[in-house]
């Protein structure tokens, strides 16, 4: 068995900007293994969320190395600390496998036959009438869940911002506020007793990673508590003990591949705990990848798998576009995401 690792770098159409920080571009590694079947994986780091971009490569490229020596198997196990690294490698591993047994991946997780999944369209910090814009121009094109970024600004504007957003597109919209874990706890108790009269989905890491005390305490409000920064540091364990969540989100990437991603879903919703798939803004290979996760899962309330939309120039055609607030789940055998890779 054989790996080869391809470095790239994709801009965004525009900066998305929250209150964790602003994404500009996004590089990262594709990860080619080559057997009797081949698997396409990617690594692509977030600053804050995985380890670094130098510390992505030198593990991939000691991967690399160490496969001819050892089984694949030990040689994720060393990746544990790497949760970038080990999500390209696992899900290069995963897409040579599903591809080999002839079914798409999702049906290789477990998942049954399924054409599409409803997405939630994230929306950056911006100003009200950008954020306004930027929701009704969604909702045309058959969107009908919403995710806004907040904790940027002073906390009046961004409840204009909501406010104005639910006046705009109506009471049908999923509508969803994340703050990033910006704002203090009595902050959170102002926003959380105003909001209630929007008809919000959830609200998403109002308070700091760390502070489970201070989100079970707003789970007093109707509005249900969604985290996803505190699942760097704490485990579901931990959350569920302090009866901090309603929602969990689970980003692949962050967590160590679709793999781990998918056993953490099963084991939050055994704890009553509903999980949402969501992606790093990643490349055409994770997004799909993502795609497939969540249809391994349905039913899901709409996951934050859309965000194609954001990238300039993506390495390969996408195979799960967006139709009327809908993706749709390739049925290809493997991922169904394909890159060319110059052989090193």
């Amino acid at each position: 068995m054989k790996i080869l690792i391809d470095e790239f770098s994709l801009d965004l159409i525009k900066p998305f900007s929250t209150s964790f920080g602003t994404l500009t571009s996004r590089n990262g590694f594709l990860i080619k293994l080559i057997d009797s079947e081949t698997g396409v994986g990617e690594s692509t780091p977030l600053n804050g969320w995985t380890e670094s971009l130098t510390s992505c490569k030198k593990s991939l490229i000691s991967a690399r190395t160490g496969i001819l020596t050892n089984s694949l198997d030990s040689v994720l196990k060393k990746l544990e600390s790497l949760p970038a690294a080990r999500h390209g490698l696992s899900l290069a591993l995963l897409d040579k496998n599903s591809s080999s047994a002839g079914i798409p991946l999702y049906q290789y997780l477990g998942g049954s036959h399924l054409s599409s999944l409803p997405v939630n369209i994230p929306i950056g910090d911006s100003s009200l009438t950008s954020t306004v814009n930027q929701c009704i121009s969604a909702v045309e094109t058959g969107i009908s869940s919403l995710k806004i970024k907040v904790g940027k600004r002073p906390l009046k504007e961004d409840l204009q911002r909501l406010f104005s957003v639910r006046n705009a597109v109506g009471p049908d919209i999923e509508l969803r506020a994340d703050v990033n874990g910006a704002w203090s706890l009595k902050q959170a108790q102002i926003a959380f007793k105003k909001l209630e009269k929007i008809d919000l989905d959830y609200i998403e890491q109002p308070l700091k990673r760390d502070d489970l005390k201070g989100h079970s305490q707003l789970r007093n409000s109707p509005i249900n508590i969604c985290l996803d920064e505190s699942l760097i540091s704490n485990s579901l364990d931990d959350i569920y003990n302090m009866n901090a969540a309603d929602y969990v989100i689970l980003k692949p990437m962050v967590l160590g591949g679709i793999d781990r991603a998918y056993d953490l879903a099963q084991y939050a919703r055994s704890l009553g705990i509903e999980p949402i798939i969501t992606t790093t803004i990643d490349s055409v290979i994770a997004r799909t990848a993502a795609v497939h996760l969540a249809a391994s899962l349905s039913p899901l309330k709409p996951c934050g798998i859309a965000t194609a939309h954001l990238i300039k120039n993506d390495l390969s055609i996408d195979p799960a576009p967006i139709s009327n607030g809908n993706i749709k789940v390739p049925q290809k055998p493997g991922n169904g995401a394909f890159n060319d890779m110059v052989e090193q």
